[in-house]
């Protein structure tokens, strides 16, 4: 099935959406892709149309992918006529026969070409991986053996081969957040030979058996807590041992998820780990009710939080963004109307799977808008209205969009850390608010140093007892090594290294 121009401009506008909202999408292992031959591509599903948006722009060898939607949406000529040309694929879920059912589905992977599909089904917020449904499994195998019973050669005279099922892994270390960071994670392919004697003796048994190797070879790819508490201990820990990382660290799936199964395992038989598990979630908790970061109270680690120290504080942030200001207003006031809506898009959805979509969709529809005004009042208030003064405006607006985009990162963790300046100021110098909160942020350093002692020993007492906990102290042994002479570093990596001091020790 041949793409049109509604696959590329689709994919257009995704790639600029993208680009704008995520600081990075990084792809891993992508030399696991088969260069050629059908494939079905099975990938996790936690962020709606985002998921389906990252997969088709960044597809290792710029293939294009087809995928799936229900028959009745081509029911209507021009829908149809848009779909296809898209190269979106009908299934009919009404019936039971697995023929029909992939039928448009073996066509396209006669071609060669490949289908997208989530095997979850819907999109969700889960600790760990959903259901996974054997749609997936019963049509590589279906189409393996039509193949088998009817092997006649291609129109371009090649003969099909069958379709292997590439595991992927989508993972959001913050899905919803504005530049934020996405890692798709390519695993090895798996070919559905093995699978066929079992699947022409009982087609079922053969589906079931795909669909778990297909979970668990994505499991491998993502990272999975039994619940939402070994979850948030776990990234907890990996913020007080990895300072200033978090999605942007190399290797996020493998610490965070190393932790995950460590602290679980630990906390059975270490009556202190288990304590450390439930202080750690505890810390995270009242940090998101206090809507402050790690970071914040991470200044204060050496010092007491002190209403000089808290001022100063603030006032060296708040001097260093007025500095910064001038460069960066024209652009800020020509945007400002993109985040205030993707603020009140996040504010008011109640799934966080849908959030991410939603500010995307809302910056998509004002971004023409605004960048249509702010072309039209360049070319006539700087430009006079001119021949030339219509390119010159073009150009000029394209520079400040890009300068904007590229120059936004340092600029929006800046203001993120200042209005966290500003709420410790607010509770402990001005004394404001509801709830003791001036006493309740003192008791959050006291946790800190406690969670980070706490975490900073397990390491140490486990590295070589446990292989989740190795795993973890050769990582941070990377970093350090890395560091080099320490005594040659200044400014931010002389106090970058100073964290990393304790792993000498003992």
């Amino acid at each position: 099935m041949p793409f049109g121009i509604g696959h590329e401009i689709v994919c257009l506008v995704s790639r600029s959406a993208l680009w704008s909202f995520f600081v990075d999408i990084k792809l891993e292992d992508e030399q696991n892709v088969p260069v050629d031959g059908p494939m079905i591509v099975a990938a996790t599903h936690h962020n709606m149309i985002v998921d389906p948006a990252i997969l088709s722009v960044t597809f290792p060898g710029q293939r294009r992918l087809h995928y799936w939607a229900k028959d009745s949406m081509f029911k209507h000529p021009y829908a149809k006529s848009f779909l296809e040309n898209c190269g979106v694929v009908p299934v009919d879920r009404k019936t039971k026969n697995n023929t029909l059912l992939y039928a448009a589905t073996y066509k396209v992977m006669r071609l060669g070409e490949s289908i997208a599909v989530f095997p979850e089904g819907t999109s969700h917020t889960l600790p760990h991986l959903g259901v996974f449904k054997d749609g997936t499994s019963f049509a590589a195998l279906e189409y393996a053996k039509t193949i088998q019973e009817d092997p006649r050669p291609n129109p371009d005279g090649s003969f099909p081969r069958p379709a292997a099922v590439l595991p992927v892994g989508i993972v959001y270390p913050e899905k919803s957040k504005y530049r934020s960071v996405a890692i798709v994670r390519y695993g090895k392919p798996i070919h559905v030979d093995k699978y066929m004697p079992t699947y022409l003796q009982d087609p079922k048994k053969a589906a079931k058996q795909l669909t778990a190797d297909l979970k668990d070879a994505i499991e491998a790819l993502t990272v999975n807590a039994p619940n939402w508490e070994s979850r948030d201990a776990a990234e907890m820990a990996r913020w007080l041992l990895f300072p200033g990382e978090n999605g942007s660290m190399r290797d996020y799936v493998k610490v965070t998820q190393s932790l995950i199964k460590a602290i679980d395992e630990l906390a059975q038989e270490d009556k202190e780990v288990a304590l450390l598990q439930q202080s750690l979630r505890a810390y995270k908790l009242e940090l998101d009710a206090l809507r402050l970061k790690d970071s914040h109270i991470a200044k204060y680690n050496e010092k007491e939080i002190t209403a000089a120290a808290t001022t100063i504080q603030l006032l060296q942030r708040t001097l260093a963004s007025l500095i910064d200001l001038p460069l960066f207003l024209p652009g800020l006031v020509a945007h400002l109307p993109l985040y205030v809506a993707g603020y009140y898009a996040g504010k008011f959805e109640i799934y966080e799977e849908v959030r991410a979509q939603d500010k995307i969709f809302f910056g998509l529809a004002l971004v023409p808008v605004i960048y249509i005004l702010a072309f039209l009042w360049g070319w006539f208030t700087l430009f006079g209205g001119t021949f030339f003064g219509f390119f010159a405006s073009i150009a000029t607006l394209v520079v400040f969009v890009w300068y904007h985009v590229v120059s936004i990162d340092e600029r929006y963790e800046n203001w993120k850390d200042l209005t966290g300046r500003w709420r410790l100021f607010d509770a402990v110098v001005l004394g404001r608010g509801m709830w003791r909160r001036k006493e309740r942020i003192l008791q959050l350093k006291k946790l800190r140093y406690a969670n980070l002692a706490g975490v900073r020993r397990m390491v140490k007492t486990y590295k070589g007892k446990n292989d989740d906990i190795h795993a973890v102290w050769l990582a941070i042994r990377s970093r350090v090594r890395k560091l080099g002479d320490a005594s040659k570093l200044h400014g931010r990596k002389k106090a970058y290294a100073k964290q990393f001091e304790w792993s000498f020790e003992g």
